[in-house]
């Protein structure tokens, strides 16, 4: 089997940038993976994605980019950020795709409790578009999805930067940004969405006497997307969805009533 040695061989030689333009006080010895396969492409090599894959899989080259994780295991949990991609998440993107080419099939995983759909919903087991600097993989176990050692699990990346392992680490674009987001007093650029201010606008509401009562979660998404609408803020809907799913959850709690979780 090819190691891609050859591949790693030439990245090696290619001249590292030292330092972002949009940042000079960050050194940045990254490229988007998308210009590593092209370049990889453009100067011979047969097999620039796979080599990429390959090279990223067994940490022979290092990712960073944007990330965003879903588990469920006899519970729900959620993680998103901006920072290292592991190797072995590349090592279950690598074995998704080989199955998926040895099948000649496109494999997918119904999801229940990670779906919002009571019916469940099917997600490709992986989709990998390094054109677009992003992949995504799902997973889950086999038996009764009901059973107390069912799991669920997505993982997804996106914005995805490359260099090979022994370069030193950096702050990414994505880690900056990232950064800037979660601590707007430290020299950064001030968050973009101000959920704290939000929330408790919405929180005011449900608490005056005879005011408004959402019946079900997709109420206060819209209450959400409504606010920041005047602010003239536009955030995705998998945002708005993450804290209207907690915020509803609360209120139904404090009113003594079940969950309706409908988007």
């Amino acid at each position: 089997m090819d190691d891609f040695s050859d591949a790693l061989a030439i990245i090696n030689k290619w001249d590292w940038p030292e330092r972002d333009p949009r940042f000079d006080e960050y050194v940045r010895y990254t490229i988007a993976v998308s210009e590593a396969i092209n370049r990889l492409a453009m100067e011979g090599h047969p097999n620039p994605a796979d080599a990429v894959l390959s090279l990223l899989a067994d940490g022979r080259l290092v990712a960073t980019g944007r990330y965003r994780w879903k588990q469920y295991r006899n519970d729900h949990f959620y993680r998103d950020g901006a920072g290292t991609i592991p190797s072995v998440r590349w090592a279950a993107l690598k074995a998704a795709i080989a199955e998926r080419d040895y099948l000649s099939s496109r494999p997918e995983v119904t999801l229940h409790m990670l779906s919002e759909d009571e019916s469940g919903h099917a997600e490709p087991c992986a989709e990998w578009n390094w054109g677009g600097n992003w992949f995504s993989t799902a997973r889950k176990s086999g038996g009764d999805w009901l059973s107390p050692d069912y799991i669920e699990e997505v993982f997804s990346a996106s914005d995805i930067e490359v260099r090979p392992a022994d370069i030193k680490a950096v702050k990414t674009t994505a880690e900056l940004d990232n950064q800037a987001e979660r601590n707007p007093n430290r020299g950064g650029a001030p968050p973009k969405y101000d959920w704290e201010r939000a929330v408790a606008a919405i929180v005011f509401q449900w608490a005056e006497e005879g005011s408004w009562q959402p019946e079900i979660q997709a109420d206060v998404k819209k209450r959400l997307a409504d606010w920041f609408a005047e602010q003239d803020l536009h955030p995705s809907d998998s945002m708005l969805k993450e804290r209207a799913r907690w915020l509803f959850a609360e209120f139904q709690r404090r009113n003594g009533k079940a969950d309706n979780l409908a988007a």
